[in-house]
């Protein structure tokens, strides 16, 4: 997941495949910030996992806090994100592998 923030602030050398591929600079640009849209999703998913899991994994459960975690559905909202981000991500790479010869 670093690796993915990184590309955000730092300039990274194309590949050489990607360095014939032309007039995909932009196409780039929007892949990597699907990449990073998705990656940061997940981690909101797994967070709720984290939380659930430390939640089942107490001594004492109380009813409220089970009750709170079940109708969260701001991880719903998080998976939605996640599926548009890789769909977009998807399109995008077809559209990069048309650019490449």
């Amino acid at each position: 997941r670093d690796r993915l923030m990184d590309r955000a602030t730092r300039a990274y050398p194309p590949t050489e495949a990607l360095s014939r591929a032309r007039d995909v600079e932009n196409l780039l640009l929007f892949i990597d910030d699907d990449l990073r849209e998705t990656a940061l999703g997940l981690g909101n998913i797994e967070r709720y996992l984290v939380a659930t899991l430390g939640l089942l994994e107490r001594d004492a459960l109380a009813r409220e806090e089970v009750h709170a975690l079940a109708s969260d559905t701001e991880v719903l909202d998080h998976v939605d994100a996640v599926v548009e981000t890789l769909e977009s991500l998807r399109r995008r790479l077809a559209r990069l592998a048309g650019s490449l010869r």
